[in-house]
């Protein structure tokens, strides 16, 4: 891969947490309840791989419906991990993105009260 296309990659996946938090510092200053959106970034993508699991599964289950079992050996499990790590590496940053913003706009708000 040609390193300015990894660098897009990388700024796809961070700017919109970035940019939250940024928002979110620039609104409440240097407070405790800042070290929250961290702590939801990170559960944003615990909750995206979580997901891509769940969509993986179902996808399986389908295409493994009225089908004779796999043969002893065969690559289809390894097959269904990359499908499964797209599907983790496109969902995780965004639902890393919703929930930072979630916490910044609602979560933050109800604390500074």
């Amino acid at each position: 891969m040609h390193s300015s296309f990894i660098v897009v990659l990388v700024l796809l996946y961070l700017v919109p947490s970035l940019w939250i938090g940024y928002q979110a510092f620039m609104r409440f200053g240097w407070t405790w309840m800042l070290l929250l959106l961290p702590i939801a970034w990170l559960v944003g993508l615990f909750l995206g791989a979580i997901a891509a699991m769940f969509v993986t599964g179902i996808l399986e289950w389908l295409s493994n419906f009225n089908q004779p079992p796999a043969a002893s050996g065969s690559m289809g499990g390894v097959a269904w991990l990359g499908i499964w790590v797209v599907l983790a590496l496109i969902t995780s940053p965004f639902f890393a993105a919703v929930s930072t913003w979630l916490t910044a706009n609602f979560l933050l708000p109800a604390f500074r009260r």
